[in-house]
């Protein structure tokens, strides 16, 4: 089964580019990771992955014969000089279930060899608590060099049409200002949803504000009809977390 992979050189699919700009997704900032390139925009909700705190060593991922037989793909497509970047995920059994080329300077079918390479010489991984991923960079030339860097993160959040239930939530944070939304507000409640790969809500609690029975269940029940944007790890949608604001204009 042939893996789908993105490239800056080549044009996102308008479903996947409006995801990226969706979700607020940007590179990652200098000096994260190896792998960076350019900074990352300021209203951005993008940073390296924390996971996993030690990064592997690129003998972690493939085995050592991948050099040599890069090398020899390299040699085959005319030695076009470039490189390719893949992001990878591993299970928490370490084995991985995913790679994909997130960017290339090389001609397409070099990339697409190289990331079958890359799966006929993948390496378990020790096993983790959940599932995490990483970066690999492979430059080509005379000497095929490999770098391990971080992926990047960004974070879910609510879409911009933000239903209202009959107004009982008034959930328009830009509207507010500091001051309205200070921390002594009795309306103001805090809201900690899990959210599935599309962006759906499994699950959501009231974790901080005043809790009122009845009240707190409506509202709870109002934010599980909510649209979001999932989160999303180097383009690909994402499990997430997220806890956001609400003022509770009609409390009951």
């Amino acid at each position: 089964m042939r893996m789908i992979h993105w490239r800056r050189s080549a044009s996102l699919s308008v479903a996947a580019a409006a995801l990226v700009a969706a979700a607020g997704c940007a590179h990652i900032p200098p000096g994260s990771s190896p792998l960076d390139e350019e900074p990352m925009a300021s209203n951005a909700r993008c940073s390296a992955a924390r996971q996993p705190e030690q990064l592997p060593q690129p003998e972690g991922l493939v085995d050592a014969d991948f050099r040599a037989e890069a090398g020899r793909l390299w040699a085959a497509a005319g030695r076009p000089a470039g490189h390719v970047v893949f992001s990878i995920r591993h299970d928490p059994e370490g084995v991985q279930v995913r790679r994909a080329v997130i960017e290339s300077t090389v001609p397409d079918a070099l990339a697409d060899s190289l990331q079958a390479l890359v799966f006929a010489h993948r390496k378990q991984a020790a096993a983790a608590r959940s599932e995490w991923g990483v970066r690999l960079r492979v430059d080509l030339g005379e000497t095929v060099a490999l770098a391990v860097g971080r992926r990047m993160e960004c974070a879910p959040r609510p879409r911009g049409d933000l239903r209202m239930a009959q107004d009982p939530f008034d959930i328009r944070e830009r509207g507010l200002s500091a001051t309205t939304l200070s921390a002594t507000d009795p309306a103001l409640v805090w809201v900690h949803v899990r959210l599935d790969a599309s962006g759906r809500v499994t699950d959501a609690v009231l974790a901080r504000g005043v809790r009122r029975g009845m009240w707190e269940q409506r509202l709870l029940s109002f934010v599980r009809t909510m649209a979001f944007y999932p989160a999303v790890e180097d383009g690909f949608p994402v499990p997430g977390e997220l806890t956001f604001r609400m003022r509770a204009v009609n409390q009951l």
